[in-house]
């Protein structure tokens, strides 16, 4: 095994570990976990989902994806509407909650990130950037092991 790819899956788990919410009491997220905070940053971004996208976001099952959305709903951050375009197909919109809970999350860690890399001049952010993307894209190409 080359060690650089080793070291490049350590700093990957590292940053994961990070920006995650270290599966204790929800610290990242408030009381969502962190496949709940992707799912309702999901709902949040898009105008009424379907719970199959969503399954598909994340690489769930829409049974899968239904018992997150169970979840979500229970704590009173998103709601199942009736398509008003396709009576048959039921989609997921955030409440104000959701909306409000998703928001702080995000502006928590977009602070946290700014901070972080403060000191590094533009391009060097831009290159940050675009390794980054580089990698999400590598990843959403692949199967989950």
């Amino acid at each position: 095994m080359n060690k650089d790819i080793l070291h490049i899956y350590n700093l990957i788990q590292e940053l994961s570990w990070h920006f995650g919410n270290h599966g204790f009491n929800g610290e990242c997220c408030g009381d969502l976990s962190l496949v709940e905070f992707m799912v309702l940053k999901k709902v949040h971004d898009s105008n009424n989902i379907t719970i199959q996208e969503i399954g598909n976001h994340i690489s769930f099952s829409k049974s899968g994806a239904s018992k997150i959305i169970d979840r979500l709903e229970n704590k009173g951050y998103v709601a199942r509407q009736i398509s008003s375009i396709d009576g048959r197909v039921c989609c997921v919109c955030a409440t104000s909650k959701g909306i409000e809970v998703s928001t702080n999350i995000i502006e928590k860690y977009t602070a946290y990130t700014e901070d972080m890399l403060k000191d590094l001049d533009s391009p060097m952010v831009d290159n940050i950037n675009d390794v980054l993307e580089l990698l999400v894209k590598s990843v959403r190409g692949q199967k989950f092991i």
